[in-house]
C-alpha cells in the first residue's frame, strides 16, 4: 500500500535525509580514517553529500513556509517511496563505502529524486 505524501510525511523524509547526511559524514570519515578512501575522495563525497544538505534546506524552508500545494507533485505515493527507498540505498551504499562509484551513485539518485519531487 503506497502512502500518500502529506505534511507528516515530507516532514519524515526531511528527518530521513537529514539523518542520511549524517550517516554519510560519520561513515566517509571512518573510511577516510581507515584509509579506505583518500582526503581527495573523502572531499569529493562532501561536495556530492553538500547538494543534499541543500535539499535539505530547500525542504525545510518550504515545510517552513507552508507551500505544500506548490512542491507536491502529481504522482504522491511513489515520490514518497522513492525517496524513502532511495534513501535507505544511500545509507547502506555508505556503510559500503569501498565501492566508491556506487556510493556518489546513490547520492546523486536521492538528489535527482528530491530536486524532482520538491521542484518550485
Amino acid at each position: 500500500m503506497a502512502t500518500e505524501l502529506n505534511l507528516d510525511n515530507l516532514k519524515k523524509i526531511h528527518e530521513t535525509l537529514t539523518n542520511t547526511i549524517k550517516i554519510l559524514s560519520e561513515e566517509a570519515g571512518k573510511a577516510r580514517d581507515a584509509g579506505v578512501i583518500d582526503t581527495k575522495e573523502f572531499l569529493q563525497a562532501k561536495d556530492e553529500w553538500g547538494k543534499l544538505e541543500t535539499k535539505v534546506i530547500e525542504i525545510q524552508g518550504l515545510l517552513d513556509g507552508l507551500k505544500l500545494d506548490s512542491i507536491l507533485n502529481n504522482n504522491v505515493n511513489s515520490s514518497y517511496s522513492q525517496i524513502m527507498d532511495a534513501t535507505n540505498s544511500l545509507q547502506q551504499a555508505a556503510k559500503k563505502i569501498d565501492n566508491f562509484g556506487n556510493f556518489l551513485s546513490e547520492i546523486a539518485k536521492v538528489v535527482d529524486i528530491v530536486t524532482r519531487t520538491i521542484k518550485l
